[in-house]
């Protein structure tokens, strides 16, 4: 079966030199449709590359009709083809993600609880493992469930590399960016197939969950339900956007009719960015883009 890799974005600063990497920190975003790289100084934070993958079906036997293979051979196989897994890194960081998510409480995890809870609001398949990251130090943890083969392909590629929970990471990016307010704040991030819904009030969170969809309108659904089961009223509420959306989703449309207002997520403050980034809607990588800020 034919699995087309599509680079839909590739972005190199003029000062970005491969023989350099001892200076620069190399993060890496893994979904189960492609991959994204993002090269950063190690001292100054500026962006000296980005790209992104895409690619189709990556395996004839999928989980749960989409989310990771079962058979990992091609996945991996297009990522070592690469040139950047060829390069050395003063640092490596690698951020997963999931459509399997369940939060709990620090304590719980620390106390060795972690695969029970999990497997009360998930279906472990066979082959699949437990990663888990702090959200906040000593506070909620996320767990994720992955195949096992995507950490001894980690290990084999980027030896030494550090993994994270994809779903932290953008959780601790949401509350690093809004760590100075109080308000309540919703926010979506967007995926193939599947979406996290988050809530926060000002550096607590509230809520984080993922829900799988279908049609546009599955999309609201949860949210409107999420929403008033946590006692808020959806048409009074202001969400920001990350992920796979813009003007043209038709998930967006969908979300006008019931929400207060809808806004973008701004990029990070604490990178520098090239100009060669500038007109690219940022929005959509907010996850990449805090691998190496939210350690």
């Amino acid at each position: 079966m034919a699995n087309p890799l599509e680079c839909i974005l590739h972005k190199v600063d003029p000062q970005f030199a491969a023989s350099q990497g001892f200076r620069y920190r190399l993060s890496v975003l893994l979904a189960p449709d492609g991959f994204s790289f993002l090269i950063t100084h190690a001292n100054t934070q500026k962006i000296l590359s980005m790209s992104v993958y895409k690619f189709g079906i990556v395996s004839s036997v999928v989980d749960e009709s989409f989310g990771w293979p079962v058979n990992d051979g091609t996945y991996f196989e297009l990522l070592k083809k690469n040139e950047i897994t060829e390069q050395h890194f003063q640092r490596i960081d690698i951020a997963i993600a999931s459509h399997k998510i369940t939060v709990s409480p620090f304590d719980f995890i620390h106390n060795g609880h972690e695969a029970d809870l999990v497997n009360v609001s998930q279906h472990q398949n066979e082959g699949e493992e437990i990663l888990s990251e702090e959200i906040t130090p000593q506070g909620a943890v996320a767990s994720i469930l992955i195949p096992e083969y995507i950490k001894k392909n980690c290990e084999f590629i980027f030896p030494g590399a550090n993994l994270h929970c994809a779903a932290s990471v953008m959780v601790k990016g949401i509350l690093r960016k809004h760590q100075g307010s109080n308000m309540r704040q919703v926010f979506i991030n967007l995926h193939q197939k599947y979406f996290e819904l988050v809530v926060v009030q000002g550096p607590n969170l509230i809520y984080l969950n993922s829900f799988k969809y279908a049609e546009p309108a599955d999309v609201l659904y949860f949210v409107v339900f999420v929403l008033e089961q946590l006692g808020l009223t959806p048409t009074e509420e202001s969400i920001t956007l990350m992920g796979e959306l813009s003007e043209s989703t038709p998930i967006l449309s969908q979300l006008k009719l019931y929400c207060a207002s809808l806004f973008y997520i701004e990029k990070p403050i604490e990178l520098e960015y090239s100009e060669l980034l500038a007109g690219i809607p940022l929005h959509k990588y907010f996850t990449l883009l805090n691998i190496p800020i939210c350690e």
